[in-house]
C-alpha cells in the first residue's frame, strides 16, 4: 500500500474499522439452535462477558447507550438465559450483571466460528501482511483503550 498523506491515515483507518465490525458481524455464525441477534445486544453480551458484575450504568456509559434502552436489553437477554442479575452482597440497592454457562457456551461457539474465519482468510495472505496484521494487534489494542478513555 502507497504511503497516505498523514491527514489520510485516521480517515482510512475509520473505513477499515467499520468494514471489519461490519464484515466480522455478518460472519460469525449465530449459537447452535439460535438466530442472529441484534447488535446492540451482542455489544451487551460482550461487555458483561468481559466484565461480570458491571451494572446496567457501567453498560450503558461505556456502550454510550441511554440505560432505559440497555436495561430494555438486559432484560431480553436476562429472560433468554444469557444474564443473571445478582444483588451486590455490600449493597443490596446495587445489582450486577453476570454471564451465566448458556452465554459462555454462545460466546464460546460464535468465537469458535470467528476465529475459523479469520484463520482461514490470514492462511489466504502472504505470510508478511498475516505477519504485518498480527504485529499491529499490540497497537491497536493501545489505539482502542486510549480512545476509550474519557475526553479532557
Amino acid at each position: 500500500m502507497s504511503e497516505l498523506p498523514s491527514q489520510e491515515h485516521p480517515v482510512q483507518l475509520i473505513r477499515v474499522i467499520w468494514t471489519l465490525h461490519r464484515v466480522l458481524n455478518q460472519r460469525q455464525s449465530p449459537p447452535i439452535g439460535e438466530s442472529r441477534r441484534p447488535l446492540a445486544q451482542v455489544e451487551v453480551l460482550r461487555l458483561v462477558e468481559s466484565q461480570p458484575g458491571i451494572s446496567v450504568r457501567e453498560v450503558a456509559t461505556t456502550l454510550r447507550m441511554q440505560p432505559n434502552n440497555v436495561s430494555t436489553l438486559v432484560t431480553q437477554l436476562t429472560r433468554d438465559g444469557y444474564i443473571e442479575r445478582r444483588t451486590n452482597p455490600q449493597d443490596k440497592r446495587y445489582v450486577e450483571l453476570h454471564p451465566t454457562g448458556k452465554m459462555h457456551t454462545a460466546i464460546n461457539e460464535v468465537n469458535e466460528s470467528l476465529n475459523e474465519a479469520i484463520t482461514e482468510v490470514l492462511e489466504q495472505l502472504s505470510p508478511e501482511a498475516s505477519q504485518r496484521i498480527i504485529a499491529a494487534i499490540p497497537d491497536l489494542w493501545e489505539l482502542a483503550q486510549t480512545l476509550a478513555r474519557p475526553q479532557k
